[in-house]
């Protein structure tokens, strides 16, 4: 639910695989969301050879430029938390940006995800 709320809040559309927010679904009954963490010293900005990761200074949050992004996916190899993809046709990285109006949250019926201040 909370893919589909973000594919559609960002994108316009119901499709999971434009989310910023991937549900791993594993053998348990557990389903384990992979999420940006807005890390202090960002790996995924750091490794960029573009500079396509950079810090939004108005709320604090690591940003990808999709028209400096050359889809090398160097980003999500430097992920410690998996939480940085590729869009369906591999041309640039998606990330949580903490959405302002925070709809995976507001949709999640377990209380999974939260809002890092």
């Amino acid at each position: 639910m909370c893919e589909l709320a973000c594919s559609l809040n960002l994108e316009k559309v119901f499709n999971p695989k434009l989310s910023r927010v991937q549900v791993e679904r594993g053998m348990s009954a557990l389903d384990l969301p992979h999420i940006c963490y807005q890390c202090e010293d960002a790996p995924c900005a750091e490794t960029c050879p573009v500079d396509a990761i950079a810090m939004d200074e108005k709320n604090g949050v690591w940003k990808v430029d999709r028209d400096t992004c050359i889809g090398c996916s160097q980003c999500l190899d430097a992920c410690p938390y998996d939480a940085i993809f590729m869009d369906p046709q591999g041309e640039y990285a998606l990330k949580c940006e903490v959405c302002e109006g925070k709809h995976c949250l507001e949709i999640c019926p377990n209380e999974a995800l939260e809002h890092q201040a």
